[in-house]
């Protein structure tokens, strides 16, 4: 397996970061493009809060502050996946170099079902959102909004599928930070399901 690359996924021209992502190259893969998608969402609704005369300023803080929060997340998975593959790759030749590897692997993994989980929830708030500004703005632009939140709701989902494997891990190996991490996943899916 390769390493993956330290550049920033942002750094990266459209077309670039769609051949890496097709590529067998471990990253970007779905913890990273799950907070670009959700940018891109987030972007089309401020875009139509821009447009609109005289849209709430508080509305427009609060989808810059969704949007930052967000995008920061993309560069994170790649850091967190990259604590991962060195956990696994820590010697263990010993009782206690096991011992200290197997507390890095759960450390590691339990970031990694931490971001896109705090990924997800920025996403649910980036819906609510979208459904507090689509009747304020131009009717020439609703869809654009709507659309905005089709992407979203999408990158909410798959972010939450980056979860579900390091989150299986962790239960699988009995860490004691399983249970309610499954039940903010839970209860994010359900959050879903209903929009």
């Amino acid at each position: 397996m390769s390493e993956p690359t330290s550049e920033s996924v942002w750094s990266l021209r459209a077309d670039e970061l769609l051949r890496r992502t097709a590529s067998p190259e471990p990253t970007p893969g779905n913890g990273s493009i799950a907070p670009v998608s959700g940018a891109l969402g987030i972007g089309l609704v401020l875009m139509a809060l821009a447009i609109t005369d005289e849209p709430p300023a508080a509305l427009r803080e609060r989808g810059d502050a969704l949007l930052s929060s967000v995008v920061a997340t993309a560069d994170r998975d790649v850091a967190v996946f990259r604590a991962v593959l060195d956990a696994r790759g820590m010697p263990e030749r010993d009782e206690a170099e096991r011992a200290a590897r197997g507390d890095a692997i759960e450390r590691a993994t339990l970031t990694a079902a931490e971001v896109p989980l705090d990924l997800a929830t920025a996403l649910r708030d980036a819906l609510e959102l979208a459904a507090d500004a689509e009747p304020l703005v131009k009717p020439a632009l609703v869809s654009d909004v709507r659309a905005g939140a089709d992407i979203i709701a999408g990158a909410a989902r798959a972010a939450l599928r980056a979860t579900e494997l390091n989150l299986e891990v962790l239960e699988r190996s009995g860490s004691a930070a399983a249970r309610s991490l499954r039940a903010r996943h839970d209860a994010l899916v359900s959050a879903l399901q209903r929009r």
